[in-house]
């Protein structure tokens, strides 16, 4: 019987110990997950300290992918969710305004995507803010504020749990191809006023977001694709 949560990915960018490696292909294991991709880890995935806190979920760490990039480990997802500790904070670069684990799960509940990748951030700095703007979703643990980041491990756990219960029958919601045919056709609309805007990459992202947000079906994605392409076409014949 094919595995149903294979439609997950666990993406773990840049991990620095092999203790917390092995304990997230256990978890992956205890939940039904088993599609591991690593991106530039800094230990040995292979490790014996990796395969001896791994237990009985060996398999795991020698199936994954290591990859050179985020956008290589999550080729082929129709939706990407980053997670983080970290709410409060000014950033100049993206946004940075996480949606509980919970409403994830909702989230991910009414829209059936296809693939999607969950990524964790190293042990010492978390997801970049390069890697939190190719997000299309930000999910955070709710936690105490005076110490509200977790350990590698025990986050990849928490959220897996809150996934695995999830009835995932198939559905076809709007195809990657289509959602960056829409972002291309608005980043180009952006670029045209960008001289007018504040900060064109910002608007970037927040649109980048409002799409993953919102869980686009095909016919809806169709259809505000061709309102930019229009407005797009006007704006050349001037």
């Amino acid at each position: 019987m094919p595995n149903p949560y294979q439609r997950f990915r666990v993406v773990l960018v840049e991990p620095q110990y092999e203790i917390n490696v092995g304990a997230v292909a256990r978890a992956m294991k205890n939940f039904g997950f088993s599609e591991l991709f690593l991106v530039n880890p800094k230990c040995d995935h292979l490790g014996i300290e990796a395969i001896k806190h791994s237990k009985h979920a060996s398999e795991i760490l020698e199936n994954a992918s290591v990859c050179s990039s985020l956008a290589q480990a999550t080729k082929g997802c129709d939706l990407v969710v980053g997670t983080t500790g970290v709410l409060y904070r000014h950033w100049h670069k993206t946004f940075r305004f996480p949606i509980s684990i919970k409403q994830l799960k909702s989230k991910i509940k009414q829209s059936k995507k296809r693939k999607i990748a969950l990524l964790f951030g190293n042990e010492g700095t978390g997801l970049s803010e390069e890697h939190i703007s190719s997000c299309d979703l930000l999910a955070t643990i709710p936690s105490n504020p005076a110490y509200p980041v977790l350990n590698l491990s025990h986050a990849a756990a928490i959220v897996l749990y809150e996934l695995s219960d999830l009835p995932l029958q198939s559905f076809l919601p709007a195809q990657k191809g289509s959602k960056e045919q829409l972002l291309g056709a608005f980043f180009s609309l952006v670029d045209r006023y960008a001289r007018q805007l504040r900060n064109p990459n910002k608007t970037k992202v927040a649109f980048r977001r409002l799409v993953g947000k919102s869980m686009l079906a095909e016919k809806e994605c169709a259809t505000l694709l061709g309102v930019l392409r229009r407005a797009l076409r006007e704006l050349e014949s001037k």
